[in-house]
């Protein structure tokens, strides 16, 4: 029996290929092992088929054609990927059987599924789970194989339900308000706008914050017999919080103080504790980005393409849009020859110890990803650019680190009970630096039993006599919170329902990611969120300033004018569980689809022509440049009537007719080469009549009324 298997990815096609016994060569994108034939795809090779593809009517948009939905969504070829479908194909028509590999979630289901039911396949299809690469997981996988039936196949009608949805949001909303706003590209998304919240609602915060004074108390201690000075803070009790977090009013706060002082002798207890910081778990797709944007400045999208580069030219790290931060057992097997050729090519040397079981290595925590890692691919390391260098050094010590000795800490804390609350200090030592003494600048995050230091003491445990003296209340301002930046954005956007007021939408998003140890409620997936980010900037609906993220007026604007069910990541929420009622069989794509439509269409009939965004239109023109307006500094485009700048819609009105006046007078036509030169020079030479030789020299003086003014110089 001849059998073909298609996997998502070309890296596991090969990983499929060598776990295979015999020789192997790749040909096209196709690997032939006796009677197996093995292929993959590159991500999706498929996609939704356009509006104006059912009807060119669409091409124009109209709110009378609105909502556009479809009862059978066609999927077709993307783009330059249509080869590849053919290709594989007419490799399904020359076999018995079909083995389905793609990625063991829903996404991965939808892919390969998506393949077989355009190409119309009737041959019986097998499905894999492959969630490591290594051969021996992979040979394990193969005598599992399973029978890919309607069960497993509603698991992908639910991601391809999704896919549907978002569709029609996208077209439905889009088309809507750009026609409402008359500006073209104001575009919406289930996953777009709660990240345009996200960032709109940090930036009004900010903007709107009002310092508030607020009061703490501190009070010094003399410990009896112990020649011992402690600083206590002053923790109060709950319900003598006015914010609840602060006390707002000095005099309250010096009442207290000076109360306490009235009893000066009280007890103490000092209790110690000694803890092991590990290391920070290997990188996912987020936690990386995040990274190289705080340490090195990358954008997500930056770091997204150097890991793609990394993976697919080199072969030098594992899976690289994961979501994951756990690893397979038998990656921890694998661990010593994978780290001994690592650290040889990176020329460092490491303690490592590998009877070090890090937290990372648990096969219950592996889903259809695990953590980013290198491989044991032997490329040449000097042929990185340095950004990819970068890149790949920092996954290769965030896997180092999984191998080295904990920070080892005592903390030491001294309570006193008062009316009014808990008298506190804390001081800790570091006994032992671990990693950290490699690893200095990788920050380690505050564990939830480690308190602040309030001052240098050391005592053992016990029970102690104080004698507190010199209260001081100190006045402090509240401060706004911080901007976004890209890194603190994508970590908000894998934990998004902190945010979220509903307590059942609140735990639905916690639910959809409780088998995701590296997401709590998130919006967006690993592979998509940094192309997001990247659409609010192309939109104009946001702006970098420096590592800060900031929305524009347009962005906030536009933000507030879209209605609550499409801004808020309930959405989300809401479509998992339609999601998880047609993968049991309760429910199917028009569902989720007709929820969509009977949100939207209500508003339809709302009067939506006073709606306003400020701001500046963003400009989303892929024409040709010829040159740089002398006026805004946009590009200038040819069009019909002329060459003009592509910032018409916000005001600037420069332009250089192809009928101008003065050309005319000199029998010219304005060509494109004349436009560019006078664009380009101010000064030019133009030649009027080859035949006769004639030359003008032309100076472009400067803009009135829009227009390029122009005055003859000389004429020969």
């Amino acid at each position: 029996m001849k059998s073909l298997i298609i996997a998502e990815k070309p890296e596991l096609g090969r990983a499929i290929a060598k776990a295979i016994d015999g020789p192997d060569k790749e040909v096209h994108g196709v690997i032939v092992k006796k009677n197996v034939v093995i292929t993959w795809a590159y991500g999706h090779l498929l996609r939704l088929a356009e509006p104006d593809e059912y009807d060119p009517k669409y091409k124009k948009w109209n709110k009378e054609d609105l909502p556009i939905c479809f009862d059978n969504w066609k999927l077709v070829p993307d783009g330059s990927k249509k080869d590849r479908v053919q290709q594989i194909i007419t490799l399904m028509q020359d076999c018995d059987q079909i083995i389905h590999a793609g990625d063991p979630d829903d996404e991965g289901q939808f892919l390969i599924d998506e393949i077989l039911d355009y190409a119309k396949n009737t041959k019986p299809v097998k499905r894999v789970y492959i969630n490591d690469n290594t051969p021996s997981n992979i040979k394990k996988a193969f005598h599992q194989l399973i029978d890919n039936d309607d069960k497993l196949r509603a698991v992908g009608r639910s991601a391809y339900a999704r896919a549907v949805a978002d569709y029609v949001v996208g077209i439905n909303y889009s088309r809507l308000y750009s026609l409402a706003l008359r500006r073209k590209g104001m575009s919406v998304g289930r996953v777009q706008s709660p990240t345009l919240g996200l960032i709109v609602t940090r930036d009004e915060l900010i903007d709107h914050h009002k310092k508030q004074k607020y009061y703490e108390m501190e009070v010094q201690g003399d410990v009896e017999k112990q020649d011992t000075t402690i600083t206590f803070a002053l923790k109060p009790k709950n319900d003598l919080l006015d914010d609840g977090k602060h006390i707002l009013s000095q005099k309250i706060m010096q009442d207290m103080c000076d109360d306490i002082l009235k009893e000066p002798h009280r007890k103490m207890k000092v209790d110690e504790k000694l803890m092991d910081v590990k290391p920070p778990l290997p990188f996912n797709l987020a936690k990386l980005q995040a990274h190289m944007n705080t340490k090195y400045g990358f954008d997500l999208s930056k770091t997204d393409a150097i890991t793609q580069t990394l993976r697919d030219k080199y072969q030098a790290i594992t899976y690289n849009r994961s979501d994951s931060q756990y690893l397979k057992e038998e990656h921890f097997t694998e661990a010593a020859q994978v780290l001994t050729h690592v650290m040889k090519k990176l020329n460092e040397t490491y303690p490592v110890d590998y009877k070090i079981h890090s937290e990372c290595f648990n096969d219950k925590y592996v889903t259809a990803h695990h953590a980013i890692i290198p491989t044991m691919s032997d490329f040449n390391i000097a042929a990185l650019l340095p950004d990819e260098r970068k890149v790949y050094e920092e996954i290769c010590r965030q896997y180092i680190m999984q191998f080295l000795p904990p920070v080892k800490k005592r903390q030491v804390s001294a309570v006193i009970p008062t009316e009014y609350g808990d008298l506190k200090a804390t001081s800790t030592f570091i006994l032992d630096e671990g990693y950290k003494q490699y690893f200095k600048n990788n920050k380690e995050e505050k564990g939830d039993n480690e308190e602040v230091d309030t001052g240098k003491f050391d005592l053992p445990k016990g029970n102690y006599e104080v004698s507190l003296h010199d209260g001081i209340v100190n006045e402090k301002e509240t401060n706004p919170p911080k901007r976004y930046t890209q890194a603190s954005l994508i970590k908000d956007m894998t934990s998004i329902a902190k945010y979220v007021e509903d307590k059942e939408i609140k735990e639905i998003l916690k639910k959809k990611d409780k088998d995701k140890k590296g997401e709590n409620g998130s919006i967006g997936t690993s592979a998509t969120r940094s192309q997001i980010v990247e659409t609010l900037i192309k939109r104009g609906y946001v702006q970098m300033k420096g590592k800060n993220i900031i929305s524009t007026q347009l962005g906030k604007d536009f933000y507030h004018l879209l209605p609550e069910e499409i801004k808020k990541a309930d959405l989300t929420a809401k479509w998992w569980v339609i999601q998880e009622d047609i993968k049991e069989g309760n429910a199917d794509v028009s569902t989720l689809v007709q929820s969509v439509l009977d949100a939207f269409t209500p508003h339809l009939k709302e009067n939506l022509s006073n709606l306003k965004a400020g701001g500046e239109v963003p400009i989303d023109d892929d024409r040709e440049a010829i040159g740089v307006c002398p006026v805004c500094g946009n590009k200038i485009v040819e069009n019909s009537k002329g060459y003009g700048c592509v910032n018409y819609r916000n005001g600037c009105k420069f332009a250089i007719w192809k009928d101008d006046q003065f050309f005319k007078n000199i029998h010219k036509d304005v060509s494109k080469p004349m436009a560019e030169k006078l664009l380009k020079d101010k000064y030019c030479l133009v030649k009027l009549m080859e035949q006769e030789e004639e030359v003008v020299k032309i100076l472009q003086l400067g803009i009135r009324n829009g227009r390029a003014v122009y005055r003859l110089l000389d004429k020969k």
